[in-house]
């Protein structure tokens, strides 16, 4: 796999048909983290995640026309918020990722807004948000609200 920097991922909005696998992608990275935290409720976490995550704002990932991931960014009125990314555990720690995160970042920097995220505390993927510069503003029991400071 070549170097995170020379990756071509191409990007575009999801169509309706496209959540059921968009779903899938979640459940199979999420699911172990949300069931030990809260338990795995099926019809629950399928409808919110629908309910919460429409096509017209999730962005599918592709590197070589290969759906390889997806993500979420919602404007808020003082910062971007980061409502979910997710890569397919098979396509993970290949620098798909980081990229995302790069060309989302650049982008809040280009609104001059700070870019904000919530990741369960058991959940791994708190190490990679912190590698990339992000810090914890605010924690519970469950989850880390973080930050990219400006």
């Amino acid at each position: 796999m070549p170097e995170a920097s020379t990756i071509q991922l191409s990007f575009r909005k999801a169509e309706i048909e496209e959540m059921d696998w968009a779903y899938l992608l979640f459940k199979d990275g999420l699911q172990q983290y949300i069931a030990q935290t809260w338990g795995w409720n099926e019809l629950f976490q399928r409808h919110s995640f629908l309910a919460n995550l429409p096509a017209s704002s999730f962005v599918i990932v592709t590197l070589d026309q290969l759906d390889v991931g997806g993500y979420c960014l919602k404007n808020k009125t003082d910062h971007v918020y980061l409502e979910v990314l997710l890569i397919s555990t098979a396509m993970q720690r290949k620098g798909i990722g980081s990229q995302v995160m790069q060309l989302l970042i650049n982008q809040a920097e280009n609104q001059n807004m700070p870019i904000r995220l919530s990741v369960l505390r058991n959940n791994p993927a708190h190490q990679f948000y912190r590698r990339l510069g992000f810090e914890v503003i605010a924690e519970d029991s469950f989850r880390y609200e973080m930050s990219l400071p400006r």
